[in-house]
């Protein structure tokens, strides 16, 4: 039961925290703000910590691809693959992500050849769009050729064994994080036998832990051989380049926000805001509409209060603000806004463009025509702004999920192991948001130890044991992905973005 504001606060009224008062807080300090531009923070220097980088071997592509020829003949028991691999992606842009890079891992270690893996339709996302309109195939069947084979289908003689219908293959289900033994022992034996298996869903069906040559197919695959698709590419580099045009002030540098306060997201979260009965009312309709019943079973007690102490709420775009601006972030400072659509989009951006007079989106980049073919595709639209956050100065995490932990991984990769991210304590912050009587000076000596903190945890690279892999190599990708670091070769990049951003970098030097 998703209890309300009423029920809700009964034992945690009085626990600092525990309510949203941060407008309030913002229209008291707001004068003590306005002033305050005097001792703006260059974006060029908000990263002090640098990570000691080792002299890194180039990845020997020669070498590696014999390594999986030996290791396809160690596991084979007669020439040729063990059969065909079909896995259905399921989630969001980047769950199918994550579902992909680990399709591609486990073919490698069944010497299986993996079908382009199919995007199932998810009731929340509501995408249709498959792997083709959001990655370009031809590339991530070219960059994986001598490590893995992709196909596009099965082959004629199959699919005459199921109708022409991959649904008609028997479903496989695989348990979360499946071990290399469970694969190699339990799965292997039934693709041999029926030379095809299908597995679905397959997020999150492989564990962190495999050998060293497995996990380096998850960071071909990641940061080579995923490209998006040429219309997502060709205005993803257009919103890189009028970011940058846009933010002269800062050498065109700018600040990417990954703001999780759309409908669905604080129907979810049961947190309340300022909005009283009437949106406690409108948030229990939408949360029976999307999710029947989910919030209504005996067993889901969610005391609100308490969600915000722990700091699960989604901050709201007042408080990503008054973060920013008491971190030292000036109103010349450019900020770019990754989200789906806002809740009360007018009434809640309104004190934050106060703040930021320089807030743009991807609606506000783009031109209607433009924008159009995307309409209605939300893993296009989240490519977009996953792009435009990647080449960021700044990237700024305000929730959890599968976008800021690859984006946090993905710039780690970019930038010599520093992930440039802004993670805020919100444990702490809703505290002080909370506070009524603290100072303008106070809070913003506060904000500057948790950027500090922000900072030095950006840069740390988790100890990585022999099979003993604790951490998400999507989110730490160092130390097995450094030796794709520094190529050349752009298709470790996800768009041409990067260089727009480097040829600016190079002019203004």
């Amino acid at each position: 039961m998703c209890v309300g504001p009423f029920s809700g606060f009964w034992g945690y009224a009085s626990v600092p925290g525990s309510v949203y008062r941060s407008y309030e807080n913002f229209q008291r300090l707001w004068d003590d703000i306005r002033l305050d531009n005097s001792s703006a923070l260059q974006l060029s220097s908000v990263w002090k910590y640098k990570r000691r980088v080792k002299v890194q071997k180039p990845c020997p592509n020669s070498t590696a691809r014999n390594h999986f020829s030996m290791y396809r003949t160690s596991i084979m028991e007669s020439p040729g693959s063990s059969g065909y691999l079909i896995v259905d992606a399921n989630g969001g842009l980047n769950q199918q992500r994550s579902a992909i890079c680990n399709a591609v891992a486990v073919a490698g270690l069944l010497n299986a050849i993996l079908v382009i893996p199919r995007f199932e339709l998810n009731s929340v996302w509501r995408d249709p769009s498959q792997f083709g309109d959001i990655y370009d195939e031809e590339h991530f069947i070219n960059n994986l050729k001598g490590y893995v084979n992709v196909v596009r289908e099965l082959p004629e003689a199959l699919m005459e064994i199921y109708d022409q219908n991959i649904s008609n293959i028997p479903n496989f289900r695989v348990q979360a994080w499946a071990t290399v033994n469970y694969y190699l022992g339990v799965v292997l034996p039934i693709l041999r036998d029926q030379r095809v298996i299908r597995i679905a869903p397959f997020a999150n069906r492989l564990t962190m832990n495999v050998p060293s040559h497995i996990q380096l197919l998850r960071c071909i695959t990641n940061y080579k051989a995923l490209k998006f698709s040429p219309p997502i590419s060709s205005l993803a580099e257009k919103l890189v380049s009028r970011m940058i045009e846009r933010s002269s002030m800062t050498g065109g540098k700018y600040v990417s926000v990954h703001l999780r306060f759309e409908q669905d997201m604080v129907a979810f979260s049961c947190c309340v805001y300022e909005g009283g009965e009437a949106e406690k009312l409108k948030m229990d309709s939408f949360r029976e509409q999307e999710w029947k019943g989910k919030f209504k079973r005996k067993d889901r007690v969610i005391v609100p209060a308490l969600n915000r102490i722990e700091g699960k709420c989604p901050l709201t775009p007042v408080e990503v603000g008054l973060m920013l601006r008491g971190m030292g972030f000036d109103n010349n400072t450019s900020i770019y806004i990754a989200s789906g659509k806002i809740y009360q989009a007018e009434k809640h951006l309104a004190p934050l463009r106060e703040m930021f007079p320089l807030l743009y989106t991807k609606e506000s980049l783009a031109t209607p025509d433009e924008l159009a073919p995307f309409e209605g595709h939300s893993s296009k639209l989240a490519a977009l702004d996953y792009t435009v956050s990647l080449f960021s100065e700044v990237f700024v995490t305000t929730q959890g999920g599968n976008f800021p932990q690859f984006l946090m991984g993905h710039r780690r990769f970019l930038f010599n192991g520093h992930s440039k991210t802004i993670k805020p304590d919100k444990r702490k912050l809703v505290v002080l948001l909370q506070d009524m009587d603290i100072s303008w000076k106070a809070f913003k000596d506060e904000m500057e130890v948790m950027l500090a903190e922000s900072d030095r945890k950006g840069m740390m690279v988790p100890r990585v044991k022999k099979f003993n892999r604790k951490t998400s190599i999507y989110t730490y990708p160092l130390p097995e992905c450094a030796c794709l670091q520094g190529s050349n070769n752009s298709t470790f990049r996800l768009t041409e973005g990067a260089n727009v951003l480097n040829s600016h970098h190079e002019s203004t030097r």
